[in-house]
């Protein structure tokens, strides 16, 4: 829900962009994405902890076409059970 949330988010933030100033738009945007990169990097490693990998992996984007290792472990099933790392 988080990342449906982001892209509605993002879709009606440069909709507005385009119909008050394109400059606007850009700037709405790029205040969006600064306010919004902790969690999206929280969730994105808490995904990867899900799928039993190290969060970080997540480094690995910054190698081009090396992302689609990430979009795999994104894909693949979590794995069921207790929260190991669940506070008592």
């Amino acid at each position: 829900m988080f990342y449906l949330f982001n892209l509605i988010a993002s879709v009606a933030l440069i909709i507005l962009g385009s119909i008050v100033d394109e400059n606007a738009g850009i700037a709405l945007l790029a205040v969006y994405s600064i306010v919004t990169l902790i969690p999206n990097l929280a969730v994105t490693v808490r995904r990867l902890h899900d799928t039993n990998h190290s969060g970080w992996w997540l480094l690995i984007s910054i190698i081009p076409f090396a992302s689609i290792v990430l979009l795999v472990f994104y894909c693949t099933e979590g794995t069921t059970g207790e929260d190991p790392k669940k506070v008592a």
